[in-house]
């Protein structure tokens, strides 16, 4: 389970992006980003580029995380769903044991099937989420 919400993470991070302040001059090649400056980091785009995971970067594939907590991302900043540093988000840890306890309750009793109308359109607002809903067919078991 752990391995699949970790490519669910990885494929539609809840955090589309990560903002820090820059506190001192920061270089990054021949380039400056000046003390003070805002910086935006793209959680989605990082989660889907080929250069830091694979070229099956956009498939479903939760055996990347089997035995490698990055999913054998190139960088070891490469996979944030939950942020980085001091500001990582403290619930991180308790969304992984509740995810785990109510999955596997529900489908213990129920299945599900996407209905036949889903239109898969992913929207950035303040989390990324369906932007035509998530219509699914629950049948108990």
């Amino acid at each position: 389970m752990g391995l699949v919400m970790n490519e669910v993470l990885r494929l539609y991070s809840p955090a589309p992006n990560v903002q820090r302040q820059a506190r001192g001059d920061i270089w990054v090649t021949d380039m400056i980003i000046p003390d003070g400056t805002n910086i935006w980091i793209d959680v989605v785009s990082m989660h889907h580029d080929p250069t830091l995971w694979v070229d099956d970067v956009n498939e479903f594939k939760p055996e990347r995380f089997d035995g490698d907590s990055q999913g054998g991302c190139k960088h070891k900043m490469g996979f944030l769903p939950f942020g980085f540093g001091g500001r990582m988000c403290i619930g991180r840890n308790l969304m992984m044991m509740e995810y785990k306890i109510v999955l596997s309750l529900v489908l213990s009793r129920f299945s599900f099937s996407l209905s036949p109308n889903h239109c898969h359109s992913p929207s950035i607002m303040l989390s990324l989420r369906p932007a035509c809903g998530l219509p699914l067919t629950v049948q108990p078991l």
